[in-house]
């Protein structure tokens, strides 16, 4: 048995999110269809983590085995490109140790929310980032922030029903706001931690927007220790969500396909 990993890059609106279902295209579904037809067995693949309908990735990696190593990676990134539902491309591809797992050795996810603050809709904008015409005291946000670093039970920011008889403690170990250089008020909130419950990063940014714009009076900290979900801000829409990317201590050459491509 052989391992090998894939830096897959994907439009979520395309798709029916990233796990297999058998009536409904899933990034899941194209990758282990295409990758059958190339090597001619059976394939099934792994992702960092799973992303609901409509959330994108820019760079997921994916683990998948094979019952002999693969020879050729560079054709093997062609022959997956060209062959690959539209919205879904493969960056990079390559051998892995036969311990690695894409998900199980994922020591930190981190995902990023795209705000485009414009009075106008935007035609290219559309489906990829929240657009809002409300002015936004960005630098009153960023105060908020230090409310939900570290270790916390985060049972007000997660979907009531996937969180049953579940742990809901996580470690977030970092929120950033940057403005894009390249597209006129488009802001991006970047949130990394440890693991994520469902609807989670999406929670935690509509509730500092609420909060920023006074929807929510009450103190975060004060609705981080309730653990009612009913406390926070609403749950954003997921088109404006991305999966930047996983981290893996043990696994540099991870970084090194990171590295090798823009994601």
């Amino acid at each position: 048995m052989a391992i090998s990993v894939l830096i897959v890059q994907y439009l979520g609106s395309n798709f029916n999110g990233f796990q297999r279902q058998k009536e409904f295209p899933t990034v899941q579904g194209s990758l282990e269809r295409v990758l059958k037809i190339i090597l001619r067995e059976a394939i099934t693949v792994v992702p960092a983590g799973r992303t609901d309908t409509g959330v994108h990735a820019k760079g997921m990696p994916v683990s998948f085995s094979t019952t002999k190593p693969i020879e050729n990676y560079h054709r093997l990134l062609i022959a997956l490109n060209s062959l690959l539902d539209r919205g879904v491309t493969v960056l990079a591809a390559a051998a892995m140790p036969d311990r690695f797992h894409a998900r199980f050795s994922c020591t930190e996810r981190e995902y990023e929310y795209w705000i485009l603050h414009s009075r106008q809709p935007s035609a290219l904008m559309e489906g990829r980032a929240l657009r809002i015409h409300k002015d936004l005291d960005w630098e009153s946000l960023k105060k908020e922030i230090p409310v939900f670093l570290g270790k916390h039970k985060f049972s007000s920011f997660a979907k009531v029903s996937s969180i049953e008889g579940k742990s809901t403690e996580r470690v977030i170990h970092k929120i950033e706001i940057t403005s894009s250089n390249d597209w006129k008020g488009l802001y991006k909130i970047s949130i990394k931690g440890t693991g994520f419950l469902h609807n989670m990063v999406r929670i935690i940014v509509g509730t500092l927007l609420d909060k920023t714009t006074g929807k929510i009076e009450m103190n975060l900290e004060e609705i981080l220790q309730s653990e009612n979900r009913t406390l926070a801000g609403r749950t954003l829409p997921p088109y404006g969500l991305y999966f930047k990317k996983a981290y893996y201590r043990d696994y540099p050459e991870i970084e090194a396909l990171y590295d090798s491509e823009v994601c």
